[in-house]
């Protein structure tokens, strides 16, 4: 969605520091980063064997996977726009 449905198939598969997506050192920090926020947003909202508080305070609602990708997607979203590589080096339109 971001890319507005453009990306460069070649360059993905490119594992070398030259690549576009090679970002730091090989490491996305926008998504090693929004990973365990959405993990820690989707905890909170869980009812399973564990009720997380956001659950309990909702009556036992399961909020768990709309939260993590929610809070997923909108870490890595902001912290991409941030970066001045944005996503893999490719110009935004």
């Amino acid at each position: 969605m971001l890319r507005r449905n453009r990306y460069d198939g070649i360059a993905l598969t490119d594992e070398t520091p030259g690549s576009p997506f090679w970002f730091t050192a090989g490491v996305n920090w926008s998504g090693a980063l929004a990973l365990p926020a959405g993990v820690t947003a989707a905890a909170l909202c869980v009812n399973t064997a564990y009720t997380g508080p956001v659950a309990d305070a909702l009556g036992g609602v399961d909020l768990a996977l709309p939260a993590g990708m929610l809070v997923a997607s909108a870490v890595y979203v902001l912290m991409t726009r941030c970066t001045r590589h944005g996503l893999g080096g490719m110009p935004r339109a």
